[in-house]
């Protein structure tokens, strides 16, 4: 009798390198098989993936089960169309996903987070949550997704022509925070503790930098009437609260350890509105890519540096990173 035995599909035979977390950590750089894209996904050759403060929180603290990290991704598809991945991929059914707030979704699965990232050769992504880029450099790419992020949050303070506004905190997102804040047409006060970042800050346009304590109402000739808080410290929320003008906005754009026990008499005599955003939506992720491109938001202003995909694993576990290199990117 003749014996019949299944045979593995090709992308079953085709194997990638990877950067993966293991544990809490712990890191490495191994061989994979290369992703199968499922019902309604596709597969992406990885061009470039950027390093975010979420990959390091990640291989710090360790998954619930092994993950490839890397939600800021762009690749090429088969027939050689390039893209970038919106990572907030949701349900798809509830009421949130129905108005295109994906990011909303209480049964979200983050690429690069709940499931594998863009850390490796080859990722799969839906096909809905893969953007054409249009012609925008590759290199670029991956910094779209901390862009839609910000258009995404600045959207919710409602900043008008010349409205003095604050940033709290000179990381990645609060560069590129400050960007979108002016390109609203927002004056902007960066406040930043480290001095490398302050300068730096004002290298990329700040309209004014200052240390923790200076006088923000000084710097800008008035107080400022929205922040955006990308620090991830009670303090530095606390700070924003009582720094805003009467009738203030205030966006609690970082998740703080442990949470932020916030004083409801501030909001309440104050008159402020406190809001708060994490992720983006397709439609932000877009928007990004059109301003990328047309150059109303540079991106190549960004410091970065391009690393080898074995270079990942020590950069992750890199407790005291450059800090006026804001961008790792990799190349695979």
């Amino acid at each position: 009798m003749l014996e019949v035995h299944a045979c593995p599909s090709p992308a079953k035979l085709v194997r990638m390198r990877a950067v993966r977390i293991e544990a809490p950590g712990r890191v490495v750089t191994i061989e994979l098989p290369r992703p199968e894209p499922g019902p309604g996904e596709v597969s992406i050759r990885v061009e470039a993936s950027a390093i975010c403060a979420t990959d390091r929180r990640l291989a710090s603290q360790g998954t619930p089960t092994p993950r490839i990290p890397g939600h800021e991704v762009a690749g090429v598809l088969a027939d050689g169309t390039a893209v970038g991945v919106q990572p907030n991929v949701g349900c798809g059914r509830c009421a949130s996903c129905a108005q295109g707030l994906e990011n909303r979704c209480p049964d979200h699965v983050d690429i690069g987070i709940q499931r594998d990232g863009g850390l490796a050769g080859w990722i799969v992504a839906p096909e809905g949550h893969v953007v054409p880029l249009d012609g925008f450099p590759m290199e670029l790419a991956p910094s779209i997704e901390p862009l839609a992020c910000c258009l995404h949050a600045v959207a919710m303070l409602d900043v008008g022509p010349d409205e003095p506004t604050v940033v709290v905190g000179a990381g990645t997102l609060g560069v590129i925070g400050m960007w979108a804040l002016q390109a609203a047409g927002a004056r902007v006060a960066v406040v930043q503790r480290s001095e490398a970042r302050r300068r730096l800050a004002a290298e990329l346009g700040a309209d004014a930098v200052l240390e923790p304590g200076a006088d923000v109402e000084a710097a800008l000739g008035s107080r400022p009437r929205a922040a955006l808080v990308t620090a991830p410290s009670v303090e530095a929320l606390s700070w924003a609260l009582e720094c805003v003008d009467v009738g203030g906005r205030v966006h609690a754009f970082a998740g703080i350890p442990g949470g932020a026990p916030i004083d409801a008499n501030l909001l309440h005599y104050r008159h402020l509105r406190l809001v708060g955003s994490t992720g983006s939506t397709v439609a932000d992720y877009r928007r990004a890519r059109d301003m990328a491109r047309s150059g109303s938001i540079s991106l190549e202003r960004l410091p970065s540096r391009s690393i080898a995909l074995e270079e990942v694993p020590q950069i992750l576990l890199d407790p005291h990173p450059d800090p006026r290199t804001l961008r790792f990117v990799a190349r695979p």
